[in-house]
């Protein structure tokens, strides 16, 4: 009995045990089946890295090079033995050398950064503008231990840039001086017809010299853009009375359009301290678009109001409005919002990136807010000057 009972255990323990290694079986074929595709994805992703034609980098948070695939050899002139176990600062030109530790505290927060437009050093010493995506890698606890990047050559897009803005520099300064003298004579003539009481001529002659001087302001947006990417664009900053060069600005915007009913709401006096002639021209602008943006009429609204040693001033329109989606786009140059209630709009989508530029370089920033068929609000300050200025 005592035998049978023995016996009895013994089968039960070998049946446990077989169970056991049944079990262990299965799990060892889903975990080879789990490395399978795990090598076939890491195969197929190290193929797609070495044939990329982008530089595909990683590095460790103290910015020592992890990884160097064939695009960045050929893009920078290192091979991975050279770069692997080294310091990126390798490739950044000293003059740029903050640009890496501003990139890892943002990364270190978990921050991505898109299309970051820089230059980079070759081995043999020449410079190179790249687009840089850099992107965090995180450990299983989400935690930031390191970060890979994909660097672009973008030089041959930046040289057909610089070749296309010389070209429109050069275009709308030689076009300057006749339309100069174009507008000169329309005066005269003006001058002529309104004094022999000639009232066809009057109202033609002033819309000729009107749109003489919309060309006029237009060449100057291109030279100015021009002078901006050159690096020749300055603020040659005075005091001046705000509230009066917006004045002035709505006089003239009033000859432009009859429909359009403009009001100044503000402060009587606004005394700043920047560049009057630049200002002026973002003021054109956003005047010129909330016109233009408004083809049903209504009323555009300029306001100018003091607080915390600057002045605030906006323009406010009742027009077709701007979605989400193209007011994060809009400052850039070259753009136009695309639909059909602005296919007849005129324009080369330069005026905003203009105006966003001219009060970046006075240290604000133009906001706006808006939505479709409800109108526009562009924004922005200006330091208020003291009589001591």
């Amino acid at each position: 009995m005592k035998e049978s009972a023995e016996i009895l255990g013994l089968i039960k323990e070998y049946e446990t045990r077989e169970s056991d290694l049944r079990l262990n079986i299965a799990q060892l074929k889903s975990l080879n089946e789990a490395l399978r595709i795990a090598d076939e994805r890491s195969a197929i992703l190290h193929s797609i890295i070495e044939s990329s034609d982008d530089a595909i980098v990683s590095k460790d948070l103290n910015s020592i090079v992890t990884s160097w695939n064939d695009a960045a050899e050929r893009i920078f002139g290192y091979s991975a033995s050279e770069m692997i176990g080294r310091s990126i600062m390798k490739i950044i030109p000293p003059e740029r050398a903050e640009e890496e530790p501003h990139i890892l505290g943002q990364l270190r927060q978990g921050i991505r950064v898109d299309h970051f437009e820089t230059e980079r050093l070759r081995k043999d010493g020449t410079l190179i503008n790249v687009s840089l995506t850099i992107s965090p890698i995180k450990d299983r606890n989400g935690n930031v231990v390191g970060l890979s990047k994909i660097a672009r050559d973008i030089t041959d897009k930046k040289n057909i840039e610089i070749k296309k803005n010389e070209f429109i520099g050069f275009v709308s300064h030689e076009l300057k001086t006749p339309l100069t003298s174009l507008r000169s004579y329309i005066q005269v003539a003006l001058h002529k017809a309104k004094k022999d009481e000639l009232e066809f001529i009057s109202q033609a002659l002033s819309r000729a010299e009107l749109q003489t001087k919309k060309m006029e302001n237009m060449i100057s947006d291109f030279l100015s853009i021009s002078k901006f990417e050159d690096g020749h664009m300055k603020i040659n900053s005075t005091r001046f009375d705000m509230a009066k060069a917006i004045q002035e600005n709505l006089e003239d915007a009033r000859i432009a359009s009859a429909k359009h009913i403009l009001v100044y709401v503000g402060a009587d006096e606004a005394y700043v301290y920047g560049d009057r002639e630049k200002l002026s021209l973002v003021l054109t602008n956003l005047i010129s678009n909330a016109q233009k943006y408004s083809p049903s009429g209504g009323t555009i609204t300029i306001n100018c109001q003091p607080k915390d040693q600057h002045f605030f001033i906006s323009v406010s329109d009742q027009g077709i409005g701007i979605s989400t989606a193209d007011q994060k786009l809009m400052f850039g140059k070259f753009f136009r919002v695309n639909s059909e209630q602005t296919k007849f709009i005129s324009g080369f989508g330069i005026g905003l990136y203009l105006a966003s530029t001219i009060i970046n370089l006075h240290k604000s920033s133009i906001t706006v807010e808006s939505a479709p068929d409800k109108g526009s609000t562009f924004s922005f300050h200006v330091a208020a000057a003291t009589e001591a200025v």
